[in-house]
């Protein structure tokens, strides 16, 4: 921008600079007001002329379903994005003039001596009366809302229509009150997560993230920003669960006249295991919760002892049931990673600092790939880690206490809206990192091709919002229903998106807007990408043994 400094070192805008965030040309006026929006009287010949014009002039088409309008007002431009337009006839012939339906975006008060000459802010501060001129925005005007550039700030895209302006996300705003992705399958949404995480890194460096991955897509998108773990390198002993995560484990959802007791029996089993182990805390110190290991035999023993002292073998069941469950969890070389007698030590301080990267060691995220997880454990699993995150924030003290941001993907699997899921603890430690994470430090991102399965009570608690593609109306009807903003124009626009849009709404942006996500680099995609029929069809094998080899990997799953 040229500036220049007059006689009392004051910055000073020239007069070409000041003429550019003066209304330009007019394309129509006000009708009629009310409490979220207004309608427009527009010429048919402007809106078609200026939709002609090329991406590179000054001013934006107005005449496009989402598009931003400003009306002048005392302090400076109301800003309005276009929901409807309607042509206007008589007596069946069309009319020179549409009617356009506008919603209030915000408020950009003049400001000569910033880069783009306003400060936008939500809200409306002063209403427009009938008869006021609408115009169209200029590059400044969208630079201005969206364009911040700062080290709270990165570009996730570049604004809809003319994708000229980077959409700038605010970091202590997404984060800071949770955020979602959603989208139908094939619209971007993985390469969106992939972005997202990768813009925050390059910004933050020291970052802390722990992204649950069920289908192992993000180990090639972060191999050179993440420790990568699976079933082969992950530990996460089974003492590590808290008691709920014990009985869904040992016990499980099933109803019978036993259960209670059996739920009894464990308790006071696990309390005696923990005591046992224990060398530093007294009994009064410790719970069925707390994270202190001890040994399965022990749990084998003390059932044994107390079926010892039964007198009624109709007892038995319960403590025979308990004991089968302890030796199938041992013997089963696919729970390893959780019941391997080698896990039996402290190594709390160890596999805490491991995933939630304490110290960061230049991989600030971590991947844990959920695939090749039992499917009978794998929600116990993202509730131990969840869990863990949680508690560890909460008695996280001192300058060294950092925040946490945990990145769900197939959120519709661990926090579903349906309240008889099996495993309940999963959904209810993701569901208090929702309500309560903001107040620990602990951030969560969920991400869902099926939104309406994801549990309100957890997507309503996300500020920000970034919705791709929704080809279901059921899907489309939610999104709208947990939107943190009005955003009722551009959500009709949910099932138009091309592949890599999205609608960003909520605290993480300036104001509701449509942007295209940009590409990531061809080694940082995650492995999400739909097989190439037409190609691979009309290969054969290159390698005879394919069959045989891809058999004995299966069988090995978890040695």
């Amino acid at each position: 921008m040229d500036k220049r400094i007059n006689e009392n070192h004051e910055i000073e805008l020239s007069s070409v600079e000041l003429k550019e965030i003066e209304p330009t040309r007019e394309i129509g006026y006000i009708v009629e007001v009310s409490g979220n929006g207004v309608k427009a009287m527009c010429d048919l010949n402007t809106l078609r002329e200026m939709s002609q014009l090329d991406s590179g002039d000054s001013e934006f088409s107005p005449g496009q379903i989402g598009t931003i309008l400003k009306i002048k007002v005392s302090k400076g431009f109301l800003f309005v994005t276009v929901r409807d337009i309607v042509a206007l006839q008589e007596k069946g012939e069309m009319l020179n003039k549409v009617e356009m339906k506008l919603d209030f975006l915000g408020h950009g008060i003049r400001a000569p001596y910033t880069e783009t000459g306003m400060i936008f802010d939500r809200g409306v501060t002063d209403f427009p009366i009938p008869g006021q001129a609408v115009y169209p925005v200029t590059a400044n005007d969208v630079e201005g809302i969206f364009g911040d550039n700062d080290s709270n700030h990165f570009h996730l895209g570049h604004v809809y229509p003319q994708y000229i302006t980077p959409a700038s996300i605010n970091i202590d705003a997404l984060l800071g009150k949770h955020f979602s992705i959603l989208g139908s399958t094939g619209t971007g949404k993985s390469c969106t997560v992939a972005l997202l995480i990768r813009r925050i890194v390059e910004r933050l460096p020291h970052a802390h993230i722990i992204m649950l991955d069920p289908h192992n897509e993000y180990e090639t998108a972060f191999s050179d920003c993440a420790e990568h773990f699976d079933i082969n390198n992950l530990r996460l002993p089974y003492w590590m669960m808290n008691f709920e995560e014990h009985v869904e484990m040992f016990i499980g959802a099933y109803q019978s006249k036993d259960r209670m007791i059996e739920i009894d029996v464990l308790r006071r089993c696990l309390f005696a295991a923990r005591v046992d182990n224990n060398e530093h805390l007294s009994p009064e110190q410790i719970t069925v919760d707390t994270p202190i290991p001890y040994k399965l035999s022990y749990v084998t023993a003390f059932l044994d002892n107390e079926m010892g002292k039964l007198d009624n073998p109709e007892t038995l069941t319960p403590y025979l049931r308990l004991k089968n469950k302890v030796d199938e969890l041992r013997r089963d070389t696919r729970f390893g990673f959780m019941f391997s007698g080698m896990l039996v030590n402290d190594t709390l301080n160890s596999i805490i600092g491991s995933l939630l990267r304490f110290p960061v060691d230049n991989k600030p995220v971590s991947t844990i790939d959920l695939s090749g997880v039992p499917s009978e454990i794998v929600n116990v699993v993202v509730s131990v880690i969840s869990r863990t995150v949680f508690d560890f924030a909460v008695w996280s003290r001192g300058n060294d206490a950092r925040p946490i941001l945990v990145v769900c993907e197939e959120a519709h699997r661990y926090v579903p809206t349906d309240n008889t899921t099996i495993f309940n603890s999963t959904r209810k430690a993701i569901e208090r990192i929702a309500k309560e994470g903001r107040k620990y430090g602990v951030s969560m991102g969920l991400v869902s091709q099926r939104p309406a399965d994801v549990s309100e009570s957890a997507l309503s608690q996300c500020g920000t919002i970034f919705a791709m593609r929704l080809n279901n109306e059921r899907d489309q009807k939610f999104v709208a229903h947990v939107m943190p903003e009005g955003a009722e124009g551009s959500l009709n626009s949910l099932s138009s998106l091309q592949n890599r849009e999205a609608l960003a709404v909520g605290e993480g942006v300036e104001a509701p807007v449509r942007l295209l996500v940009d590409n990531l680099e061809p080694e940082h995609l995650p492995s999400s990408g739909s097989p190439s029929y037409s190609v691979d069809w009309q290969l054969g094998l290159e390698d005879e043994n394919f069959v045989n080899t891809t058999i004995e990997r299966w069988r090995r799953t978890g040695q």
